[in-house]
Formats: C-alpha cells, structure tokens, sequence
C-alpha cells in the first residue's frame, strides 16, 4: 500500500482534493440554497457564492471523472478487472452508507434529524449502487463496467471517425446544451454522462496533439469568460424584470461545455507538473469519503440545516463565512476518511481484492472444466 501511495502523482492527487473542496461548495450553494440565493440582490458576496463556491463543482466532477480514467484509456482492462475495481468501490460505499445510516437513526433519536423516509434511507443504504443513493458512485460504478467495451469500439474507429464522433457530441450537448432547455436527452447525471467525456477524452489522447501550456490557460480563460457572461446576464435579468430567477444557476448546471474547457485546461497543467508526497497522496485517497459522508441525504440535510445558507449570507462578514463552513466540511469529512482508510488498511486492505479473486478463480475454473467437457464431448461425437 505504502508503494502503491508512493508512485500516485501528487501532483494529480492534490487536485483530487481541491476538485472535492469545490463539489462541497457546490453542494452547499446550489442543493442547499441556490433558488433562495438567486432571489437576493446582485452584490460582490452573491457574485462570489455563485461564481466561485457554486461555480466550481461541475468543473470539479468533471476533473475528478477525467483523473479517475486517464491512466486507464492504454492498459489492458477486462471485465473483470472492471468488476474488481466496482468491488473495492462497493466495500468503501457499503462502509459509509451502513455506518451513516446507523448515525442517522441516533440524530432521529436524539431529535436532532427530523427528515422523514427513513425506511427507504435504510433500503437504499444496503444497497447503495443500485439504489443510486450516490449518483457519482453509481454512474461510475457502472461506467467500470462498460468501460472494456467501450475501449474496444473507441480503438476500432479511425482518427477521422472518432474525430466525427466527439464533433457530433460537442454540438449537439456542447454547444447546444449551452441553449436554455436543448438537452437532446442528456438530462440528468448519469452514465451517459461519463461515456460522453469519453469519447471526447480518448480522442484527444489518442489522436490529438499535446496542447501548450498558452492553450491550456485560453480553454481556462474561455470557460470562465462564457460562465461569467451568462451570470452577470442573468442577474441583470433578474434584477430588470424580477423573473427567471433560476436562470442564475443554468451555466454551472450538469455538464456544461464551459466547465469542461475549465476542468480540461486546469488538468492538463497539473499533468505537467510532477511531486510526490506520502502525506498529500494519503489525503487524496480520502476525497471520495468526503463526497460519501457530506452528500449522504440526511447527513446533508443535517448540515445544510444548522449551517443554513440564508444566515451565513446575512453574516457580517458572509464571504470568510461561506468559506470557512466549506472547508469545515471538508475537512471533518477529510479526517473522518482517513480513520475510515487506516481502518481498512489493518483489515480488508491487507489483501486488497483477494475475495474477488477467489471468486474470480473459481468461474474461470467453471468456465475451464465445462469448456473442456464440451471439448471432449464434441471428440467423442466425431468418433
């Protein structure tokens, strides 16, 4: 494991977790109180909650999705390695949605969670994949799954048809998606999602040529450009007519072209630079613990409750307020990880994978003696 920590480029890892303070920002303003925000005045403070704490998140997800695979696009990956890789993912999610579950019957208990649904809560915390309790979890969990396909129907394209291939997905959910309500049925996070970032993240590391560091900045540039112009539009709307509040929200939402060409720029820097760090590569393989526990439904709703975002707003000072409770967030949820991963490493992480393994080894074994026997019976049928 140490090793393993060792050779992860800290580099790439320390945007891991900034990816991950960013989709805790995110959450806070746009799940916990983005339609409310929209409503109030234009002010420096609102143009910071929503262009940077708000702003970030799908530019975090799509960071985070594209390091998660970037290393995976020219190994050799089977089914079966993907079903691994679900089956280590499952163990961290079944970790936290049982022992979140449990926490949540206390708090209820205790009157500090009043939400209700919590028989269903407790369904979908014992199956958390299926049950999308996690919409990132689940979409990536089944996206490892596909993912040895889609390889090989991606590699079996030419330059020019794949380059036809991630031109038709950029207008039609790049360019079109930056039009209010043209969704062309890529409406919610999904699966479809990731295989759209895939095919265009494979086209250019495959096909295209390394872009420089001046590209990199003008992709960040142009992104931010595009999303601040449709902000301050909206707001100017909105304050004109006191209607389509939510317009406000619209170029942060889902998988919008500008926070793509951020998170794309931003990524393709940090790939330039190279360190390594135990420590920061300890904490990064916690990020996704902080996404589990603060996104976890009652546990959200705990937070965003005590730490409502109308009173942090209407703080004296509502910007260094914002912030700290974002990184307060973060960082218990950072801390409660990290004892979750020392847990596992004196347990299941001894032999990481090993049960799979042995439940690998025996259908190959299966599959071998049935194969055999039909070998043998199509012998004694030709005699």
């Amino acid at each position: 494991m140490q090793s393993t920590v060792m050779q992860r480029n800290s580099s790439v890892e320390s945007l891991r977790l900034v990816s991950m303070l960013m989709v805790v920002g995110y959450h806070y303003v746009y799940v916990g109180g983005g339609g409310w925000l929209a409503q109030q005045p234009m002010s420096i403070a609102k143009l910071v909650y929503q262009f940077v704490y708000m702003g970030g998140g799908w530019v975090a997800n799509f960071m985070f999705f594209a390091m998660s695979v970037w290393f995976l696009m020219d190994r050799e990956y089977t089914l079966t390695s993907g079903l691994r890789r679900v089956w280590i993912l499952e163990r961290q999610l079944l970790f936290w949605s049982v022992t979140l579950l449990a926490v949540t019957l206390v708090l209820h208990h205790e009157g500090v969670y009043v939400g209700d649904g919590l028989a269903m809560t407790a369904v979908r915390s014992v199956f958390p994949l299926s049950t999308n309790l996690w919409w990132y979890a689940s979409a990536y969990a089944l996206f490892l799954v596909l993912l040895p396909f889609l390889n090989d129907g991606l590699r079996r394209l030419s330059k020019r048809r794949h380059g036809q291939l991630a031109a038709v997905c950029l207008v039609v959910w790049g360019v079109g998606g930056l039009v209010p309500h043209v969704e062309f049925g890529l409406t919610d996070a999904s699966v479809f999602v990731f295989i759209y970032w895939y095919a265009l993240i494979t086209y250019y590391r495959w096909h295209m040529r390394e872009l420089g560091v001046r590209s990199c900045w003008t992709l960040i540039g142009a992104g931010i450009g595009v999303e601040l112009v449709y902000l301050l539009a909206a707001n100017a709307m909105f304050m004109a007519t006191g209607r389509m509040a939510g317009m406000q929200m619209f170029i942060f939402d889902h998988w919008r072209l500008p926070s793509m060409m951020i998170g794309a720029g931003i990524l393709l820097l940090v790939l330039r630079c190279s360190f390594h760090s135990v420590f920061v590569n300890v904490l990064a393989a916690s990020a996704f613990g902080v996404y589990l526990i603060h996104f976890y439904p009652p546990i959200f709703r705990c937070w965003t409750t005590y730490l409502p975002l109308p009173t942090i707003f209407g703080s004296a000072h509502p910007i260094i307020s914002g912030a700290l409770v974002i990184l307060t967030v973060f960082a218990v949820c950072l801390a409660l990880d990290l004892l979750r991963q020392g847990l596992f490493r004196l347990t299941v992480d001894r032999h990481q994978g090993a049960w799979f393994d042995r439940l690998a080894a025996v259908v190959r074994g299966r599959r071998m003696r049935r194969r055999t026997a039909q070998e043998g019976g199509a012998a004694d049928s030709t005699e």
